[in-house]
């Protein structure tokens, strides 16, 4: 689906984010695609906001722009306020450094300090305004249709244009202006029109403030509204702002023509260096130990082997004639999802280069399975519970951090080497559904690679979980300390199915417990072999490997058993 973003969704975003004012941005991404942010508050879950192509605005629950880090001033800065200016296309972020993101005019976004710009996205002169490094940042020419100095009655009556253009260009309702028409009966002849029925124009904005401040998106196939369309009769697909913004992302993230030319004529360079990126990014998910290891080590790494760039603060290798570039600032499932998430762009790239029939033939027989909570591995227990656990000690850090809230349940193999494990518990948990996080737990550390059968795994609740240790006592990087009773599940065994499971209305690859999948599944056991299975597994589930491999537990696979239904 496609979409665009108006004043109305601009108003949408800004009443999301206020609620983390008293918080602050903790990070920053830029690259090719765009700019990220993470903005973080105590008490809520970190979001970031992307701000790709110039021209598109939505949020995630993890980062998906590959680029530098904090290559922005604003690391740790406040947040005071979140507004829009007007009612038009842009995003201010207030605080000691205040973020302001421009939408009309091909995009822009800037970084002030003290009303002084110490960022510009693209810096230079925008008619009488001046927009570079250390010049005071002049506001841009903007409509607020709730200012009691705007006139409804001038800005029409001094329009050339037809209505709608009237509507949509000097009131600033973009693609609004029709669906007020289609709201008021089609009153709308001529501009003489719109003025006869101002009131109830004003009436229906007020509506569509209304509908803004709700927070929903009312999705269609190629265009999403803060209302349901009074223009269309098929039904919407009613989603919060936050997933509702991200499913228009296919639509404007199309390359132009020129840049199709481009990829038509090096299609095949483009495809070797997916699957570079790929072999890559499977590569380090198979040596996660060594990797993080490797990472650790820094400075006292074997110079002959190891060749390390201070300036990009990265490891560079040759590994099984490959070409390996690790970011000492990441760690190692983060790499290797930089490196997946690469390959898929170029993926993505190439799905809009009009190919020959056979092999359009050959992409349509797989399934796009998108993938959430990027950084982790989750499945959702039969109960309806997700449940989610880390991948390294980072993780480890952060899926306590940001999803154990008070009522959930916390998880742990006794075993060194285990990921922290969070049920997220909004449906009753039953024996069954501790059972299968219990075994999730177990599978998922370092006993599937060591082949440990009947483990033991305790589950707490998050009272028992804190940061804090005894006084002389060390705590690792990962690690949790837990108080109180532990309550134990016993004999577990090192089975797996892989499978799909629906969450918010999608359809995704994921590894769990085989009484929690339904249907079509691989059940897997630990074994010897890596790229033999993850090829048996996407051709039975008719997805691509790359929705496969990063759900699978670390080490090895062997497959025991394929279940049709």
């Amino acid at each position: 689906m496609s979409g665009s973003i108006s004043f109305a969704e601009i108003m949408s975003l800004a009443g999301f984010l206020s609620r983390y004012e008293g918080g602050f941005i903790e990070k920053n991404y830029l690259g090719e695609e765009g700019l990220s942010f993470k903005f973080r508050k105590s008490g809520l879950d970190s979001i970031y906001l992307h701000f790709t192509e110039g021209k598109y605005l939505y949020l995630s629950q993890e980062n998906e722009i590959d680029g530098k880090k904090n290559a922005l001033p604003l690391e740790n800065a406040s947040i005071t306020k979140v507004s829009q200016l007007g009612t038009d296309r842009v995003l201010i972020v207030e605080g000691p450094r205040t973020v302001i993101i421009e939408l009309m005019g091909g995009g822009n976004l800037f970084v002030l300090q003290e009303g002084s710009i110490v960022y510009a996205k693209k810096p230079g002169k925008r008619g009488a305004r001046v927009l570079k490094v250390g010049d005071r940042y002049e506001y841009p020419q903007h409509i607020d249709l709730r200012s009691q100095q705007f006139s409804f009655e001038n800005a029409i009556s001094t329009s050339s244009s037809d209505p709608i253009r009237t509507l949509a260009v000097r009131l600033g309702l973009s693609k609004y202006a029709e669906e007020l028409d289609c709201a008021l009966g089609h009153p709308f002849k001529n501009n003489s029109d719109v003025l006869a029925n101002i009131e109830k124009l004003k009436e229906k904005i007020s509506e569509i403030y209304s509908g803004a401040r709700e927070g929903k998106l009312y999705v269609y196939e190629d265009e999403f509204y803060v209302w349901r369309s009074f223009c269309r009769s098929e039904e919407p697909e009613v989603m919060g702002i936050e997933e509702g913004l991200k499913s228009g992302l296919e639509g404007n993230d199309l390359e132009g023509d020129r840049k199709t030319e481009a990829m038509r004529r090096n299609m095949e360079k483009m495809t070797v260096e997916m699957e570079r990126l790929r072999n890559t990014g499977e590569f380090i998910m198979s040596h996660l130990g060594e990797m993080d290891h490797l990472i650790n080590k820094g400075k006292k790494v074997d110079q002959d082997k190891y060749k390390i760039d201070y300036e990009k603060e990265t490891i560079s290798f040759v590994e099984d004639g490959m070409d390996i570039e690790l970011k000492m600032n990441e760690t190692a499932g983060e790499n290797a999802n930089d490196y997946f998430g690469m390959s898929k762009r170029i993926k993505e790239k190439l799905s809009r280069v009009k190919l020959e029939p056979v092999v359009e033939e050959k992409r349509t027989e797989l399934k796009k399975v998108k993938r959430v909570f990027t950084n982790y591995r989750w499945f959702i227990t039969s109960d309806g519970n997700l449940t989610i656990a880390g991948k390294d000690a980072e993780t480890n850090d952060s899926v306590v951090k940001k999803y154990l809230g008070e009522k959930d349940l916390y998880f742990h193999a006794d075993i060194h080497g285990a990921p922290s494990v969070v049920m997220k518990v909004s449906n009753p948990s039953t024996e069954r559904g501790i059972e299968e996080a219990a075994s999730f737990a177990w599978c998922m550390s370092k006993a599937w690679n060591s082949k440990f059968g009947n483990g033991s795994v305790f589950y707490v609740t998050r009272s028992q979980v804190s940061k804090t240790p005894e006084s002389g006592e060390y705590l690792a990087r990962g690690a949790w300390i837990i108080r109180g009773k532990k309550n134990y599940i016993i004999h577990l065994n090192l089975e797996l199915a892989v499978g799909f499971q629906r969450y918010e209305n999608r359809d995704y690859v994921v590894t769990a417990p085989i009484s929690s999948i339904a249907g079509r599944k691989v059940i897997i056991i630990p074994g010897e072999e890596k790229e033999e299975v993850v090829k048996e597994i996407s051709e039975f589930l008719g997805v691509e490997k790359e929705s496969v491999y990063p759900a699978l537990p670390p080490g090895t696979w062997s497959v025991r058993e394929r279940v049709v239904s």
